[in-house]
């Protein structure tokens, strides 16, 4: 189980080299990579996005890469557009009939004058030492990942063992309460009778009323509730992505809750229902941030 939030960085400087990688990550519904490169590096978030991939499967993503190259350039002068550029230059001054000089500085400066041979994208040094801080950073974010994954775990199951202890206390209450209805109903009804009989009227009676006093039995949201305690407890043991499935679960545990609070309101089961849907909602929230 892991967290979607977590950190990871690395830095690696080899033969005139300089990378510099962060990794950072927040909770997402899908995966989304931001990118933020050296423009010159841009070529390189698809090879990223698949190592990425690799470590990552939910969250907002945002992979920062600084890079300095300390490498001698091998760098060499355009004789075509440096001719080009002092020409136009020319021109002007005759244009303007001005007896100022070029100066060599204003030519050079010029774009594509002095020209590049290396090309980023071929550079195999890079790419190794690129990849390999990469990695390294993704090990670190992995690790980040999984270690708040196990306290959000501890959290979980705490959480899990206190609805438990609600849902028995809960279960304790319902049957006094459906035969403290009963009997009161029953004794409403004789008072309004009185002397007044039917033939096989008190037994109708006496059938509707168990009826209505069953709406407010609760057994069966209650056997529910725990068997989705248990499918929660059994899927946080889970390796793998169980965000989603906890999501599904918890949305099933909250109706269930919900439904036991409208059928069984009493001044004693009230704060409890209460506390359960407090615990269920607390558990919720949690889970948005599990991958």
């Amino acid at each position: 189980m892991k967290s979607m939030t977590g950190y990871g960085n690395a830095h690696i400087f080899r033969e005139g080299i300089d990378i510099d990688i962060e990794i950072k990550s927040i909770n997402g519904r899908f995966l989304d990579i931001r990118y933020s490169l050296p423009r010159e590096l841009s070529f390189l978030e698809a090879t990223i996005r698949h190592q990425a991939e690799k470590i990552l499967s939910r969250g907002t993503i945002e992979i920062k890469l600084y890079y300095n190259d300390h490498r001698e350039p091998r760098l060499y002068l355009d004789r075509t557009k440096l001719l080009k550029y002092n020409e136009l230059a020319i021109q002007a001054i005759t244009l303007l009939a001005s007896d100022e000089i070029i100066p060599i500085e204003f030519l050079l400066q010029e774009p594509g004058v002095i020209a590049s041979e290396d090309r980023l994208a071929d550079d195999v040094l890079l790419a190794d030492i690129i990849k390999e801080a990469l990695n390294l950073a993704l090990q670190k974010i992995n690790e980040s990942l999984s270690k708040e994954g196990c306290q959000i775990k501890d959290v979980l199951f705490a959480s899990l063992q206190k609805m438990d202890k609600i849902i028995a206390e809960i279960s304790t209450l319902c049957e006094p309460y459906k035969k403290e209805l009963f009997q009161n109903m029953h004794k409403h009804i004789e008072e309004l009778l009185g002397e007044y009989s039917i033939e096989n009227l008190e037994q109708r009676i006496m059938q509707e009323t168990a009826i209505y006093v069953d709406k407010y039995d609760i057994n069966e949201e209650i056997s529910r509730l725990r068997a989705h305690i248990t499918t929660f407890q059994n899927t946080l043991q889970e390796t793998g992505d169980i965000g989603k499935t906890l999501n599904f679960i918890i949305q099933e545990m909250q109706r269930e809750a919900n439904t036991m609070g409208s059928k069984f309101s009493t001044s004693k089961s009230f704060p409890l229902i209460l506390t359960l849907k407090e615990e269920i909602e607390k558990c919720r929230e949690i889970i948005q941030n599990v991958a």
